[in-house]
């Protein structure tokens, strides 16, 4: 029913263009580029665009949000250096260069909190007049007020989608976050997106949500579904994201064997007790949600962890699970507020390029990017991925065609 529900609203508008994007994003050209191309890459699916170094809140699973003024982590280095910073002019710049590559790209307004920018407006204006498909993931706190502006944009299923960060029941969340009173502005935002909806006549943008796993809040995730269920939130989808982190073992092997070249310090791990996070009780509490709320949600756990890999992932931190090699930079890169790519903040390659000097095209597949994409295919991964994003989202997804429409 949920298939079919996803394709009435899909055929009605018209966009195929969108089910056929989706689909190519999914299979990710089965990794052909990675595999044969000695360096040279497909487009891009994904360009992460971090409008911002700066961020609302003060969460305590988030060296940015911890920053505080005090010596910043590379997490935050990766953000916040440059010498010039982004204008309106030089974001629409690269969207027009996005916009020639076929397939086009998604565009994720992330990395911090998009809407305390003051371009952002603009740069989702722009996005969609592209025609490129735009994923903003939010905090929350200031969605009220941009809601109706965006679902006025969003003309098709796929233009926009939204994920709003929610951590927990109002007082964990609030605590996680260090801003009392933000999950109630976090709700208000997400009914504004609904109600816009509703005056529009549409079922989207889309909304979702995301909980990242903490020792803070690993014990109340059953409990905060079911506040969601009670409050009647309108979302399709909820994601339950581990923590993405370097900590003493991944640092201390790292520099080990690579640390001449490429050393790395802890990131996103000093406001954590990993050994409080009660595993085989997270997976309990998910199988639950999943009883109780899957006709309601679609809920996910990303990585998607088995059970010996659950045990391993906060206990054994440099022991790899779930993946083992690297194809990040074959799909996604990211610009910072200085027009840096990087691969990610999380990662410790440094710049590929800077789009204040060159087109996104030239950098893509320079001469830079190519090399690191050979030396990564030759090592596969290195100790200080072993927690990162980049190299879960680098398992082939073949399974996520059905578990969107499932």
């Amino acid at each position: 029913m949920k298939a079919l529900s996803r394709f009435a609203g899909i055929y009605g508008s018209g966009d195929i263009l969108g089910v056929l994007r989706k689909f190519i994003h999914s299979f990710e050209y089965a990794d052909i580029d990675y595999r044969f191309f000695n360096g040279i890459s497909f487009p891009p699916k994904s360009v992460c665009f971090i409008l911002s170094e700066k961020c609302n809140l003060r969460c305590r699973m988030c060296d940015i949000g911890r920053a505080g003024g005090k010596e910043a982590s590379g997490l935050v280095q990766a953000i916040s250096s440059g010498p010039e910073t982004m204008e309106l002019e030089n974001w629409r710049a690269v969207i027009g260069d996005l916009a020639k590559f076929v397939p086009r790209p998604l565009i994720l307004l992330t990395g911090t909190e998009p809407f305390v920018s003051p371009l952002v407006d603009g740069v989702i204006a722009s996005a969609v007049a592209a025609a490129l498909p735009l994923h903003i993931t939010t905090n929350g706190v200031l969605l009220e007020q941009h809601a109706e502006r965006i679902a006025e944009l969003c003309t098709t299923p796929f233009a926009v989608d939204i994920t709003v960060s929610l951590d927990g029941p109002p007082e964990v969340h609030d605590y996680i976050r260090g801003v009392p009173g933000v999950y109630e502005k976090a709700v208000r935002g997400i009914q504004a997106v609904a109600a816009a909806r509703k005056k529009l006549g549409r079922r989207f943008p889309r909304v979702g949500i995301t909980c990242t796993v903490s020792n803070h809040n690993s014990a109340h995730l059953e409990s905060f579904v079911a506040g969601l269920a009670e409050l009647n939130l309108p979302v399709d989808a909820i994601t339950f994201n581990h923590l993405w982190f370097k900590d003493e073992q991944i640092a201390s092997e790292h520099n080990r064997r690579h640390g001449d070249q490429f050393p790395v310090a802890q990131d996103n791990s000093s406001g954590i007790d990993f050994s409080s996070i009660n595993m085989p009780g997270v997976r309990d509490q998910l199988s639950r949600i999943r009883r109780r709320f899957g006709d309601r949600y679609r809920i996910h756990q990303f990585p998607d962890l088995s059970q010996p890999e659950a045990e391993s992932y906060y206990g054994a931190t440099k022991k790899f699970v779930f993946y083992d090699h690297c194809t990040a930079p074959w799909r996604n890169v990211a610009v910072t507020p200085h027009g840096r790519v990087i691969l990610s903040p999380l990662c410790f390659f440094g710049d590929i390029g800077n789009v204040r000097k060159e087109t996104f095209h030239e950098i893509w597949n320079g001469s830079r990017i190519r090399e690191l994409r050979k030396m990564l295919r030759k090592e596969k991964a290195f100790p200080a991925c072993s927690r990162c994003c980049m190299l879960f989202g680098s398992r082939p997804k073949f399974y996520k065609l059905k578990d969107w429409l499932l």
